[in-house]
């Protein structure tokens, strides 16, 4: 995972705050550490990602909770396809 790439992307975007930005990035590493899968191999086709938020939440267990995760997961989504 491209960690520098992705937080730059967030701070150009503006839209997060310097704190909003250090959970982004714990989120996204969480779900790539504790589930032991690449991100840049996810996020190649936009299926597959919607598809795992079922995953998702099986593993965390609470919608609200989910939602954060997978808002992460569709922000790093939408840095790694403007690397394409």
């Amino acid at each position: 995972m491209n960690f520098e790439g992705f937080e730059q992307y967030l701070r150009q975007q503006g839209i997060c705050t310097e704190h909003e930005i250090r959970e982004v990035i714990a989120r996204i590493s969480w779900v790539e550490t504790t589930l032991n899968i690449s991100l840049d191999h996810l996020t190649k086709n936009e299926a597959e990602l919607l598809a795992f938020r079922d995953t998702l939440l099986e593993i965390i267990g609470s919608e609200e909770k989910t939602e954060d995760f997978f808002r992460a997961l569709r922000s790093y989504y939408d840095f790694h396809q403007g690397l394409s």
